[in-house]
């Protein structure tokens, strides 16, 4: 009866190393809940996790997005996601069910994690490319693995929040 025991235990302890090995760890993870702003044309919110583990498919994230002003929102699974040193970049499509400009084109995103803000705004960056016709997921996933990072126009401050990114 005891080898028996000693038997499953070593079983148990077999499969839960398998399950472990398997859930390779990410490259790099990039989590966030900033506001956004331009000017006064836009007050948005973003939130988003996602994790580079390498090959676009095995890639994980979910980003939300919603404009205060617009009342446009929306959620989305990013389909790849580069991540390295203080930045990440994902890009995703638009759901075009949700009605927004650029509704069923691809988005590209770049954020920056300059560090934790103290007493004044957030030091964080934040950039995408405004979709718009043609913009497929694959140009849009290619611009996420080949372009230099810094390549995109930081044109959205953080006024509030913080980026945090991970390698």
């Amino acid at each position: 009866m005891k080898r028996l025991l000693i038997l499953c235990a070593g079983i148990t302890s077999l499969l839960a190393l398998a399950t472990a090995q398997a859930d390779a760890p990410a490259q790099g993870t990039a989590t966030t809940g900033v506001n956004l702003e331009i000017a006064l044309t836009s007050d948005e919110h973003v939130s988003f996790t996602v994790q580079d583990y390498g090959p676009d498919l095995q890639d994980r994230g979910n980003f939300s997005y919603h404009n205060f002003i617009t009342g446009v929102h929306y959620n989305v699974n990013p389909s790849c996601i580069e991540v390295s040193g203080n930045r990440a970049r994902f890009a995703f499509v638009i759901p075009a069910e949700e009605g927004p400009l650029f509704a069923g084109t691809a988005r590209v995103v770049e954020v920056v994690d300059n560090g934790e803000p103290s007493a004044g705004p957030s030091p964080d960056l934040y950039g995408d490319t405004p979709g718009g016709p043609g913009q497929s997921i694959t140009n849009a996933c290619n611009f996420v693995n080949t372009l230099p990072f810094g390549a995109l126009l930081y044109n959205k401050p953080v006024t509030a929040g913080n980026i945090q990114v991970h390698n």
